[in-house]
């Protein structure tokens, strides 16, 4: 086993669960040496870090730690450069420079603007990148590329922008629900969960009680399978996501991952009146369909689901999610002691707290 740095996304902890939710969905033997701020450090076998960096949603870079490096490419000309995300870079640069000396390749040094490289400039720069993390120096060996997300996302024929979830998001709650078999999202609006879930071999199913957002989640996902030549089953059903038993069978469903209806779209903050009555609604949604969840989920199957946090003027207003968890037979999953949830996902007129229960 060797040790692999993990660069984090803008919520770490976010990125660090579904890191942690995917090893263990997929049986991967893992061990975490370092978990602190950005970074996370893996004890691993050998894995595809191509396909790896493709399945998560959250994770920026993977590097491969060293204590000994030698050049392996084919080109005798390339840039790199040093991503310090802890300590300082000297002395891996003077070792690298030397090294490269060696091997008579003509490498030139490439200084970062910050203190690290983002993907985005690392693939302008057509840039070999090393990493280093206090004593730990490592060869980046797979970066996030944006171009995967918006080839999915700008081509799609059908777009509702009040009705979808962000394709990272979407991306991260399914490996928080650690479905292997079948995924279903409640609020499936335009499918992104859905398309997301099909690139990852799921089998899936969407509700909506929206007809427009059934339709166009048809079309997408339609489209996707054709684009991508996939072979996994979807269905889109009509219907109220707080009668699910009138849809699914008993222990029918493996997996859910969903971003409810949220609230009203406000173009200025509410008031702190109108945000209450808000609140009380929300919460009998939420409870309503998480009943009937209750009754077709697994017995060890999760949730990945969105909870919102309403703003007002000069505050902000949860809903009474111990009492909805309580009452509908859930709980808050522990799926790792280093991360306490929920996660909070800040936004100008609410918050999204992402939960996983059980």
């Amino acid at each position: 086993m060797r040790e692999y740095i993990f660069i984090l996304g803008r919520e770490p902890e976010l990125s660090f669960l579904e890191i942690i939710s995917y090893f263990k969905a997929q049986g991967v033997t893992y061990k975490v040496v370092e978990y602190k701020d950005e970074v996370a450090i893996f004890l691993l076998r050998e894995f595809d870090s191509d396909i790896l960096i493709k399945r998560l949603g959250g994770t920026v870079k993977i590097a491969e730690v060293f204590m000994d490096y030698k050049y392996k490419g084919e080109e005798n000309r390339l840039n790199w450069g040093i991503s310090v995300y802890k300590g300082q870079g000297k002395e891996l640069r003077n070792y690298l420079t030397k090294e490269f000396k060696k091997e008579n390749v003509k490498a030139m040094f490439r200084k970062a603007r910050e203190k690290f490289f983002t993907p985005s400039e690392i693939l302008a720069k057509h840039l070999l990148e090393f990493v280093v993390y206090g004593k730990y120096w490592a060869k980046t060996i797979a970066i996030f590329e944006p171009k995967w997300y918006k080839e999915r996302d700008e081509t799609r024929p059908k777009q509702m922008l009040l009705h979808q979830v962000s394709l990272r998001l979407a991306r991260i709650l399914i490996n928080l629900s650690q479905a292997r078999a079948n995924l279903l999202d409640p609020y499936c609006g335009v499918g992104t969960i859905l398309q997301e879930g099909l690139i990852s071999n799921l089998d899936v199913v969407g509700v909506d009680i929206d007809e427009e957002s059934v339709k166009a989640s048809k079309k997408n996902l339609e489209w996707l399978k054709n684009k991508y030549n996939l072979k996994n089953k979807f269905k889109v059903i009509k219907g109220d996501a707080k009668g699910l038993t009138r849809y699914f069978k008993r222990n029918s469903i493996q997996g859910v991952a969903t971003e409810p209806y949220l609230g009203p779209y406000h173009k200025k903050l509410p008031t702190r009146e109108k945000v209450s009555g808000e609140v009380k609604n929300l919460e009998r949604l939420y409870y309503g369909f998480l009943v009937q969840l209750r009754q077709i989920l697994r017995k060890n199957g999760k949730v990945a689901i969105v909870f919102p946090r309403l703003k007002f003027h000069r505050g902000s207003k949860n809903l009474d999610v111990k009492e909805i968890l309580k009452n509908s037979g859930f709980k808050v999953s522990n799926i790792d002691e280093r991360v306490k949830l929920p996660i909070v996902s800040e936004g100008k007129f609410l918050d999204r707290l992402i939960y996983v229960l059980e």
